[in-house]
């Protein structure tokens, strides 16, 4: 509830007219999708995007009853529809990034069935993949590289593949995750360490700053103090659990700054 909260007060501030062009849900997870259908009633959301999977999914069902109630057109962004229901305009450009088909084990993960996007302005550019795994990782076209990369699962050892990395190669990221032992991170134990170091080989630059990451060298319930490790990582990669809210903004020159 609270991390919810945070959420819409930022969202109210950051977007005080409430004109939304497009609400992006990357896939059926409550993380991902939880606050949808208080934005739709209180936002003017123009388009709702889902991956159109798991429909019977409760927060899924909330939301699209929701945009039928304020009349907000409901696209599919997935494998056999692969436009993007805003278009791009002057120098900024919209891409979808979906795989040629949905990976084998997207009907029992949602995770495998995330819709990822692309925003290119200028030089600049970002990519968002919700919390796709390294098989749909590996099914993925990024459009070539970029230059911010939202890190896939949280930081998760299970996204954020050699392959995609190498193909992305991304100049700055930014990662999502909580304090050790703080709400979901009592289970899932992210960032971990495996990606952060990967990371910060990938995207270079000095290494001022530190991060807490868990090993993985037992299971996260069983995590100890002893297995969140504090290490040296790239200046260029954020962490929301160091960093706080992260804002970045560019000139469409290929940087970001805070």
């Amino acid at each position: 509830k609270e991390w919810s909260e945070r959420f819409l007060t930022g969202l109210r501030a950051d977007v005080p007219d409430k004109k939304v062009s497009m609400l992006w849900i990357t896939h059926q997870h409550s993380d991902h999708a939880g606050n949808a259908p208080i934005i739709l009633r209180e936002f003017k959301v123009e388009n709702l995007v889902d991956n159109g999977t798991n429909l019977d999914n409760g927060i899924i069902k909330k939301t699209h009853a929701a945009a039928e109630e304020k009349h907000v057109p409901i696209r599919i962004v997935d494998p056999d529809h692969r436009g993007s229901p805003v278009p791009s305009s002057g120098d900024v450009k919209i891409t979808p990034i979906v795989p040629a088909h949905w990976v084998a084990n997207c009907e029992d993960d949602p995770n495998d069935c995330s819709i990822g996007l692309r925003v290119d302005y200028c030089q600049s550019s970002v990519v968002f993949t919700g919390d796709a795994e390294e098989d749909e990782e590996d099914a993925f076209d990024a459009g070539g590289p970029v230059t911010l990369l939202q890190v896939g699962h949280h930081g998760s050892d299970t996204s954020s593949g050699e392959k995609w990395l190498a193909q992305t190669q991304p100049k700055s990221a930014v990662v999502s995750s909580a304090d050790p032992g703080e709400g979901t991170n009592k289970t899932y134990c992210h960032p971990r360490l495996s990606t952060v170091e990967a990371l910060s080989q990938h995207v270079g630059g000095q290494k001022t700053k530190r991060i807490t990451a868990f090993d993985a060298n037992v299971k996260c319930k069983e995590a100890t103090d002893n297995n969140w490790q504090t290490v040296a990582v790239s200046d260029h990669i954020w962490f929301t659990t160091r960093d706080g809210d992260v804002t970045l903004f560019t000139n469409g020159d290929g940087t970001f700054h805070p």
